[in-house]
């Protein structure tokens, strides 16, 4: 299956840019600056006692992406992996559930700088179900969750996704969060279009 990582520097970091651009326009300029605002009565306020809403992740590297993972603890097993051009990703198995986590918008000769981590779930081909049906039923999702990507690939293998990046540093415990938001709706997309209840 065909995925981000078998696009070049160049065209990651375009792609990089066009999201963090999106994601500047449709508000994040509006909360930085209701968050300056508020800055004195944050101030006030004591920092939370978890390490991971207090500790900053500036880039993506596998050993950044394991320290995300580290608090689902026994709830999920961790590999480390290659593509077929010897580029590293992450797996990631929440039980029969299993999230490749990709490395983009990597500076050219800094693979310990990527400020992008693509998350993809895909699963075979269902055999019992017709591509048309599979593929409207996928679009459908796309246009309720719309902060995800789904669709089907030209192998007629399901799949769905997400983007996140570093820029400007993120909190450790937001990420987590953002991982664990990602394996609930990938659950859900398992359940209403991969391989719904029979009616």
């Amino acid at each position: 299956m065909m995925h981000p990582t078998h696009q070049r520097g160049g065209q990651e970091m375009t792609m990089h840019r066009r999201v963090t651009l999106q994601m500047l326009k449709t508000g994040l300029v509006g909360c930085l600056v209701l968050a300056a605002a508020q800055m004195p009565a944050l101030a006030q306020q004591p920092p939370s006692g978890n390490p991971d809403d207090m500790t900053e992740v500036n880039a993506f590297t596998p050993a950044s992406v394991r320290q995300i993972l580290s608090s689902f603890g026994t709830a999920i097993t961790i590999a480390d992996r290659q593509t077929p051009e010897g580029r590293p990703f992450v797996e990631a198995s929440f039980g029969q559930l299993k999230i490749n986590m990709f490395f983009t918008a990597c500076p050219p000769g800094q693979p310990d700088q990527c400020q992008g981590l693509y998350l993809l779930a895909f699963w075979p081909k269902p055999a019992e179900r017709n591509l048309a049906n599979l593929t409207q039923a996928a679009g459908d999702f796309n246009r309720l969750y719309e902060f995800s990507k789904a669709g089907v690939s030209v192998a007629g293998e399901p799949f769905v996704a997400r983007y996140l990046i570093s820029d400007f540093g993120v909190k450790r415990g937001t990420l987590r969060r953002e991982v664990t938001n990602f394996v609930v709706l990938a659950q859900r997309f398992n359940q209403e279009v991969v391989a719904p209840p029979a009616r």
